[in-house]
């Protein structure tokens, strides 16, 4: 850490600014495990918890090490790697992580299709397995969606969205992410 001419940086400071920087690497870290397994809102919670605890720590440190201490470096980290997880979440790294990690499972899972009540498929949790529309799916009840198998040769039903269908979306060769409409007349 830099300092200025003639001023020493107190530790408590030093301790303090770590701290905030360890929260918010905390903070995106259950932020991407949260995303990528898409298993428990509370997790969600307690990323954005760490976050909001970290972002006002820095807010109240960072002027003071920026105008007493001249502690740029130490001030500047905590944002890059909330802009880093932020990038990370927005390009869509977490749900290409989670199929990659959960794709052989689900298609190991998909052949039987065997009716299952809450279950770990890779890094997805799903609440239950069920066959639909010709195909086998995987469904979430947070999203009142999930993800759906259809064997080779054979696809989802196609059409305009009705009320309480399913409507299916490529994901990769046999899967579909599938979501039901809730539509009003």
């Amino acid at each position: 850490m830099t300092k200025a001419v003639g001023v020493e940086t107190p530790r408590a400071w030093q301790l303090a600014m770590r701290a905030v920087t360890v929260v918010a690497c905390l903070g995106i870290a259950v932020l991407l495990f949260e995303l990528v397994t898409d298993y428990d809102l509370l997790a969600a919670l307690v990323a954005g918890a760490l976050l909001f605890i970290a972002g006002v720590g820095w807010m109240v440190l960072a002027p003071i090490g920026c105008a007493e201490y001249r502690q740029f470096r130490a001030v500047a980290i905590a944002p890059i790697v909330v802009v880093l997880g932020a990038g990370l979440v927005s390009s869509g790294v977490p749900d290409r992580l989670a199929w990659w990690l959960s794709e052989g499972a689900l298609t190991r899972a998909a052949q039987d299709c065997a009716d299952v009540d809450g279950d770990w498929f890779g890094v997805m949790y799903v609440d239950y397995v069920h066959r639909s529309d010709g195909g086998c799916g995987f469904s979430r009840y947070a999203t009142n969606g999930g993800v759906a198998y259809f064997a080779p040769g054979t696809t989802p039903p196609d059409g305009p969205p009705q009320p309480y269908r399913y409507v299916y979306e490529p994901v990769a060769p046999n899967w579909y992410r599938y979501t039901m409409p809730i539509m009003h007349d």
